[in-house]
């Protein structure tokens, strides 16, 4: 008989999962983690800043723990992913994150790291406001295989309508060389809106892929 799941709300206590849940996702199925490459941060580094971050709790962006969910199975970590409703706090997500990543970051890291920003502006997706904006899904290696990203995003859909019943569209924006991640989520029913990228090959000794799609399923 299989173990029973559990999806809860994430708490203080699960920070460092949530620290993992954001790194691997970052990844994408590669070694970079561009949070590292861009601020010239150790993992290590990198790991506790944002401890401190994800402590300050500024819920409506992917650094915030109280925005995630966590799945368990015989009291372990299997599984977690972020969620939040674009702008519902008032401020969007690109403001929030970047005053919370710029107040934690060394000063002299930030300065240097702005040789990057026109490139990752070029291939930003903006996040569309009064959406359910879907980040980070990450489950781990040990419990694949179960459909947990599925669970944990029809969760998160679930609590989201409930709160906003007026809530139409959910949106994830995986990179676009992780297949899997596209594949797995269109059997959830997102749709391919659109891709941006790049042909320059230089982003990827920072990036782990050159751009990302938007993906968008409506919700009835």
């Amino acid at each position: 008989m299989e173990p029973p799941l559990v999806i809860r709300n994430a708490a203080s206590q699960d920070i460092d999962f949530i620290i993992e849940t954001i790194i691997e996702a970052e990844k994408s199925l590669t070694n970079k983690i561009s949070y590292c490459n861009i601020f010239s941060l150790t993992e290590d580094e990198l790991i506790s800043i944002f401890r401190d971050i994800l402590s300050e709790n500024v819920t409506g962006q992917e650094l915030c723990y109280s925005d995630y969910l966590i799945a368990e199975i015989n009291g372990e970590y299997a599984g977690a992913c972020g969620a939040w409703v674009e702008g519902a706090n008032g401020s969007s997500s690109a403001v929030l994150k970047a005053d919370i990543l710029f107040g934690f970051i060394p000063h002299e890291k930030i300065r240097d790291a702005k040789r990057f920003f026109t490139t990752l502006q070029e291939l930003n997706i903006k996040r569309e406001k009064d959406t359910l904006q879907i980040a980070n899904a990450y489950v781990n290696e040990k419990f694949r295989g179960k459909g947990l990203v599925g669970k944990l995003i029809n969760e998160h859909i679930k609590i989201q309508k409930e709160l906003f019943p007026q809530l139409k569209k959910a949106q994830l924006r995986p990179t676009i060389t992780n297949e899997s991640a596209f594949k797995a989520y269109n059997k959830l029913g997102f749709e391919l809106i659109y891709e941006k990228s790049t042909e320059d090959e230089k982003v990827l000794d920072y990036l782990p892929a050159r751009g990302k799609y938007l993906m968008e399923k409506i919700l009835s």
